[in-house]
């Protein structure tokens, strides 16, 4: 039978001593903590590390040009050229890659069918005043509400974003991943779920370090299997790595969300 939520937060629960709950649609103190919890918890799990199974790729869509030039919309965040629209299964962008020189459609998407994505590109992540529809399922959608979106701005048109999806079912987490959100769930329920709080916070101690520990080996591992670039340290990379400064944008990639417990693994990412 394939694994569900219900399934999770009863190995949670196992891992501080409680018991186990029948859904976490049931009413009890449990599957209330539980229900409030599962879901941002799992985004911020997914933001938190470069997790392989997690990786996606896609040309996302323009939402704005600054020339007029591929849209109509010239309302684009300064300095930037474009904005594109953050993918609605999107949780964490990792990369904007760009593209030495090609040919462009007119909706700025490149003819050739096989482009050479072989840098990156800088980029921000911020918000734009574009409405959605709020019949729409925008509440489920990441990046988006009634009264605004998510965007991408960058330089590089006919942009490719490697980020982090959210990948909803249990089976397909890999299980370093699958260590971290049991443990990190269970910190979250320990403190209202145990009776004696001096044995809740130390039962939510230890499950905070195997968190923190599965996350650091997932930045360290997962990082190392990943993308790399196999042309030469752009200038404008080297300049600010060097100095340790970002400028308030991504280089070569955008960092890792830091999970509440989550120490700094060494300046990896």
């Amino acid at each position: 039978m394939p694994t569900t939520p219900d399934d999770i937060v009863n190995e949670a629960l196992d891992e501080i001593g409680v018991e186990e709950i029948g859904d976490i649609h049931e009413g009890s103190r449990a599957a209330n903590v539980a229900r409030r919890n599962y879901d941002p918890m799992l985004r911020a799990m997914h933001a938190a590390a470069p997790w392989n199974f997690a990786r996606r790729q896609r040309q996302i869509d323009m939402r704005g040009d600054a020339s007029g030039e591929y849209h109509t919309n010239r309302s684009v965040p300064q300095p930037w050229a474009y904005m594109y629209e953050w993918p609605n299964d999107c949780v964490h962008a990792r990369w904007v890659l760009g593209l030495d020189a090609y040919a462009l459609d007119a909706s700025g998407a490149p003819l050739n069918a096989m482009p050479a994505w072989n840098r990156p590109a800088p980029f921000i992540v911020t918000d734009a005043p574009l409405p959605n529809n709020i019949e729409s399922d925008w509440s489920q959608t990441e990046g988006h509400n009634p009264e605004s979106t998510k965007v991408i701005a960058t330089n590089q048109l006919g942009a490719m974003l490697v980020y982090t999806g959210l990948v909803m079912y249990p089976d397909a987490w890999d299980a370093g991943f699958r260590r971290a959100f049991v443990a990190a769930l269970a910190a979250r329920l320990a403190i209202p779920c145990i009776e004696d709080k001096a044995q809740a916070r130390a039962m939510r101690s230890d499950q905070l370090q195997i968190a923190r520990e599965a996350l650091i080996e997932a930045r360290v591992r997962d990082g190392n299997e990943g993308w790399t670039m196999t042309d030469h340290t752009p200038d404008w990379i080297r300049a600010r790595t060097a100095h340790g400064w970002w400028g308030g944008w991504h280089a070569h990639g955008s960092g890792w969300s830091n999970y509440p417990f989550v120490e700094d693994a060494g300046g990896v990412y």
